[in-house]
């Protein structure tokens, strides 16, 4: 990823997570995996950053939104 990539990137993330904290939404990161991927804790549960950009572009990011995508995490590690 170029630099330019990158700042966008970071401006996104950035703005994704303001808006849930705006909300009350707990989420606390970023903290990076030993292969380089960012991840946040939300809702008590691991989420990428990349994840959290898809609730954007899905137009979840509310209360809602994370916790429906924190119960889909949590179903799929049980398997």
């Amino acid at each position: 990823m170029n630099t330019l990539g990158f700042a966008r990137s970071s401006k996104a993330i950035s703005a994704v997570i303001q808006t849930l904290r705006d909300q009350r939404i707990k989420v606390s990161g970023p903290y990076r995996r030993r292969n380089g991927t960012l991840i946040y804790s939300l809702d008590d549960c691991v989420v990428t950053e990349l994840e959290l950009l898809d609730l954007e572009i899905a137009g979840k990011l509310h209360a809602a939104g994370a916790s429906e995508l924190a119960t889909r995490i949590r179903n799929s590690a049980r398997m």
